[in-house]
């Protein structure tokens, strides 16, 4: 297998190579965060753009399909705990909790 190396002799052309191989890294990262900003950024004037239309038309339907504007609720379809089984615990002395010793 070949291998390549870069190899100088001078010290300062090492450190210019060094610093330019650094600041490329530095270029691309700022780079792909500043493309992330945008799309951040377009996605929200695009969707408030969106509601904004929405809002104009007076297209103000169900945010899901198959629900209503309206929610009511309703009482008989609440749900309780059930109540607890153990109504006075007793002390911790159970011969099947003391551990033998």
């Amino acid at each position: 297998m070949q291998v390549y190396t870069f190899s100088t002799k001078n010290r300062v052309v090492a450190m210019l190579a060094a610093l330019v191989v650094l600041g490329a890294g530095a270029a691309l990262l700022l780079f792909g965060l500043a493309l992330l900003a945008a799309a951040a950024i377009a996605g929200g004037v695009l969707g408030a753009g969106l509601l904004a239309v929405r809002a104009l038309r007076g297209e103000r339907g169900a945010p899901l399909p198959g629900t209503s504007t309206t929610s009511t609720l309703d009482p008989s379809l609440e749900v309780f705990p059930e109540p607890s089984r153990i109504a006075h615990p007793g002390p911790n002395d159970d011969p099947r909790r003391i551990v033998p010793e």
